[in-house]
C-alpha cells in the first residue's frame, strides 16, 4: 500500500506535522512518567518502587523521597507545557495549511464562531404578513438560528407590480421579514423600509427593499439565492427563504361556487372561503426551505392571514410531508382577531382545525392563543371592518389533540391590534428550552 493513498499521508515530507506529533507523544509519555513516580511515592507501593521505572531504585541519598517528589512535580509541569506547545504548533500548522492567507488569530475566531453557531437551536417560522414579522422580531437577538419560510403569492401593491412587470416572485412578505430581523435604527432597516414617493414616476409607490430583491434575482437568476445574498450583504441576523421559486398563484373557491385568482382579489371579495389551492399544481418547493424545516428544533406556523398567508406553503405536499417527518416541536400561533373575507366567525379551534386538517392529526403539538382583552374603542373600529377577537375555546382545541398555551400574546399599538413580539419570543424560547 502506497503511503500517498493511506491514512499515514501526514508522515510525508513538507507538511511540518511529524515534529509536532512526536513532541506531543513525548510530552504525553513524560507526563505519564511524572504521574507514575509521584503516585508511587505517595502510595509507597513496594511493587512499583522496585520497578526499573522508579528512580529511587538507583539512588541512595538523604531526603531521597523529597527530591524525587520535587523532580516529579517539575516533570509533570514541564510535560504539560510541552504538550500545550506541541498541540498549539500542530493546530497552527494545520490552520495555516488550510487557510494560508489569514492570520492564525482570525482563523481561530472563525472556528469558535462556527462552533458557537452550531450550538444554536434552529427555529423555523412558516407563514407571511405582519403576524410572522412579530415572531421574528421577538426572536431576533436571541441565541437561535432563525429561518423564515415565507409565502410568495402576493399579487397587490409594489410586490404585485414587480411580479407582473419583471416576472419575479413577489418580494413584499420576504422584505417585511428581513426588516423584522434587522436592528432598530440600522442602515439595513432604513434601506429595506424606504418607499419612493415620486408622483408621475415609474418608481412611485415602490419599496427600495423590493427593488433590491428583484434586481438581485435578475443578477443571480435565483430568487432564493438573491434573498440569502441580500441577508448577508445587510448583515441580517437570520435568513428568509421563499417556499417556492415558481410562480405561485393562489386561488380560492367560495361557498357560492365562485373561484377567484390572486391573494388581493380573494380578500377583496369578502366571501366565506370553501378552499384555497395553487393554480399551478406542479409547483416545486425551494429545496433549502425543506432542509431548514427537516432539521429544525422548533417549527412555528403563523400567525397571519390564515388562507392567504399561512396556507400557500402548506399547499405543497412535500412541505407538509417534511413538517411531519421533522422531529421539531410544532407550534401554531392563532390569530388574535378574525379577518373579514377569510375567517369570519372563526374561534381558536376553527383556526387550529384548518392547520390540523392540512398537516395531519398528531403533528401539531401546541397552539398559542391570546386571552388579552382590548379596549372598547379599538374593538369598535375593528367591528366596522367586520373583525372581532378570536374566542379562545380551549376545550375544543384540546379535543383536536393540540395543547393550548394561553396568555397575553397580543397588544394594542397605535389603534391596531397586533401580536406582542416580546411575549411571543418569551414563550417560544421556553418551548425551545424544552427541546434542549
Amino acid at each position: 500500500m502506497k503511503i500517498e493513498n493511506s491514512r499515514l499521508r501526514f508522515l510525508l515530507p513538507g507538511l511540518k506535522l511529524k515534529r509536532y506529533v512526536i513532541l506531543i507523544v513525548l510530552s504525553i509519555l513524560l507526563l505519564m512518567y511524572g504521574i507514575f513516580v509521584f503516585s508511587t511515592l505517595l502510595s509507597q507501593n513496594e511493587y512499583f518502587m522496585n520497578s526499573f521505572l522508579y528512580p529511587g531504585k538507583y539512588f541512595d541519598v538523604p531526603f531521597e523521597g523529597f527530591y524525587i517528589q520535587i523532580v516529579s512535580v517539575l516533570v509533570i509541569i514541564a510535560s504539560i507545557i510541552l504538550l500545550y506547545i506541541g498541540i498549539s504548533l500542530l493546530v497552527q500548522s494545520v490552520a495555516k495549511a488550510l487557510v494560508p492567507d489569514k492570520p492564525y488569530e482570525e482563523i481561530m475566531n472563525l472556528l469558535f464562531e462556527r462552533r458557537k453557531e452550531s450550538l444554536k437551536k434552529r427555529v423555523v417560522n412558516i407563514g407571511g404578513g405582519t403576524g410572522t414579522t412579530a415572531v421574528l422580531e421577538g426572536l431576533r437577538g436571541k441565541f437561535l438560528k432563525i429561518s423564515a419560510v415565507i409565502t410568495v403569492a402576493d399579487s397587490g401593491g409594489s410586490s404585485g407590480r414587480l411580479r407582473r412587470e419583471l416576472n419575479v416572485p413577489p418580494p413584499g412578505d420576504i422584505r417585511n421579514c428581513l426588516l423584522a430581523l434587522t436592528d432598530e435604527n440600522s442602515l439595513a432597516r432604513k434601506i429595506l423600509s424606504y418607499r419612493f414617493n415620486a408622483p408621475n414616476s415609474c418608481l412611485d409607490g415602490h419599496n427600495l427593499g423590493n427593488i433590491l430583491i428583484a434586481g438581485l434575482t435578475k443578477v443571480t437568476n435565483d430568487f432564493g439565492d438573491a434573498v440569502l445574498k441580500l441577508s448577508k450583504l445587510l448583515n441580517i441576523d437570520g435568513e428568509v427563504l421563499p417556499f417556492t421559486e415558481d410562480e405561485a398563484i393562489l386561488c380560492a373557491e367560495f361557498e357560492d361556487g365562485e373561484i377567484v385568482e390572486g391573494e388581493a382579489e380573494i380578500t377583496e371579495r369578502g366571501k366565506k372561503i370553501k378552499r384555497v389551492f395553487l393554480k399551478n399544481g406542479e409547483i416545486k418547493p425551494y429545496l433549502p426551505a425543506l432542509e431548514r424545516i427537516l432539521n429544525a428544533d422548533v417549527i412555528v406556523i403563523g400567525p397571519g392571514s390564515l388562507f392567504t398567508s399561512i396556507m400557500p406553503p402548506l399547499l405543497i405536499p412535500s412541505i407538509v410531508d417534511t413538517i411531519r417527518r421533522s422531529n421539531a416541536i410544532k407550534i401554531y400561533v392563532v390569530n388574535a382577531m378574525t379577518e373579514h373575507g377569510e375567517t369570519d366567525g372563526f374561534t381558536a379551534s376553527h383556526h387550529v382545525k384548518v392547520i390540523v386538517d392540512t398537516i395531519g392529526d398528531g403533528v401539531l403539538n401546541y397552539a398559542i392563543i391570546n386571552t388579552k382583552e382590548f379596549s372598547k374603542e379599538t374593538l369598535s373600529r375593528y367591528k366596522l371592518s367586520n373583525s372581532e377577537p378570536v374566542t379562545p375555546d380551549v376545550e375544543n382545541v384540546s379535543k383536536l389533540g393540540v395543547k393550548p398555551i394561553l396568555g397575553y400574546f397580543a397588544k394594542e399599538r397605535g389603534g391596531l391590534i397586533r401580536h406582542d413580539p416580546e411575549a411571543l419570543g418569551e414563550i417560544i424560547m421556553k418551548l425551545v428550552q424544552k427541546r434542549a
